[in-house]
């Protein structure tokens, strides 16, 4: 139990990401992000595959990464029939092989609150720490409503003493089917010292209007509706930014349909992102299910449109500096890249952005931090 004393005290707040210093994604620039924004108010310390930065603590796991690179029969087989009941079959390794690195590091030293962000990898050794020692847990839902929200009940079941969701959708979802939980809203926020109107842009030999991607490929990002989409158009191009397994396959697809004159598939530097939002005309991104959609907040800051699907969450992300459409109606996903291409836009891509700022998000979070710490107290 902690005293009134300790409550005053700069709170001690372990985050887990194993993937952190190994691949870049959505949750592992937010954990990144966050940390900075909280480093002087909180005693951050990142559970990480590699030393980012200096909050950053590495611990063993066998990554996503280098699943890839190990040639061992025995593992590749391990890997093989994992893949028979998991999508991501290098993450599952990811999440079991860092489970006693850091269990052994949250049990060695007295956090006041632990916070996963890894997914039910996470979730589990966090959940093992609270039983031993009663540490709450803190829990963000990277997922949204993936699989149709089978995710994010099975992240509910580990029962966080407080789940952060990313839109009002999925707010009002977990109170009702979980009215239990002690759940918030908190919506992400964008790094404007980096995205800008003024960032210098990237040249980019391709004809316009140029469209932008950017998504590691997964199934639910569907980024071959953009390439469908983009072919449809008849004139203009498309850029692709994109990382994972099948990359081939996608690039294949991209030149059959729009030829290498209209089409790039290319790996880029998250340090380099915003100079490519920048000399794009359109950024799109057809994903099912988006639980915030970062990439739009980015591509907005540095004043482009965004084309995306439309629905609640991104109705509130995207307001009037975009166009929303049923991007699985190839034809109405091209004519809305046309419209949105044409159209001028002025200042509102950047202005809409500008609703979401890191310094209200860390504030949300620390204000999340110390209820648990008080909770905790009493």
């Amino acid at each position: 139990m902690l005293s009134q004393v300790d409550v005053i005290k700069k709170p001690k707040v372990a985050i887990i990401h194993p993937a952190i210093g190994e691949s870049i994604g959505g949750s592992q620039i937010f954990v990144l992000e966050l940390a900075e924004k909280l480093k002087d108010r909180c005693d951050i310390t990142i559970f990480s595959s590699n030393k980012v930065n200096e909050l950053c603590h590495p611990v063993f796991s066998i990554s996503r990464k280098q699943s890839d690179e190990i040639n061992h029969r025995l593992f590749q087989f391990v890997r093989k029939l994992l893949g028979k009941v998991s999508t991501s079959p290098d993450v599952v390794i990811e999440h079991i092989t860092s489970f006693l690195p850091v269990f052994y590091q949250l049990m060695s030293k007295n956090y006041d609150v632990i916070y996963p962000n890894n997914n039910w990898g996470g979730l589990l050794v966090a959940s093992a720490v609270r039983h031993m020692k009663g540490t709450p847990v803190l829990f963000t839902e990277h997922g949204g409503f993936m699989e149709n929200g089978k995710i994010a009940s099975r992240n509910l079941g580990f029962k966080p003493d407080k789940y952060i969701v990313l839109s009002e959708e999925m707010k009002f979802w977990v109170k009702k089917y979980f009215p239990e939980s002690n759940v918030g809203y908190i919506p992400n926020g964008v790094d404007f010292g980096r995205f800008n109107p003024d960032v210098e842009s990237k040249i980019i030999d391709l004809p316009k209007p140029l469209i932008l991607t950017a998504s590691r490929y997964y199934p639910n990002k569907r980024l071959e509706l953009v390439i469908e989409a983009v072919a449809s158009m008849k004139k203009g191009s498309l850029l692709m930014l994109s990382s994972g397994d099948n990359l081939d396959l996608l690039n294949k697809k991209g030149l059959d349909k729009l030829g290498e004159k209209r089409f790039r598939l290319i790996s880029a530097d998250y340090k380099e992102m915003a100079s490519y939002y920048k000399a794009c005309d359109v950024f799109t991104l057809p994903s099912m299910h988006e639980p915030f959609g970062l990439v739009y907040l980015e591509a907005m800051a540095c004043n482009k449109p965004v084309v995306a699907p439309y629905d609640h969450s991104r109705m509130d992300i995207i307001g009037d500096a975009g166009i929303l459409c049923d991007v699985t109606d190839i034809d109405v996903y091209a004519d809305a890249l046309k419209r949105a291409a044409k159209t001028n836009f002025g200042s509102k891509p950047y202005y809409q952005a500008g609703k979401y700022t890191w310094e209200s998000c860390a504030d949300k979070y620390y204000s999340a931090i110390m209820e648990l710490i008080s909770a905790k107290v009493r």
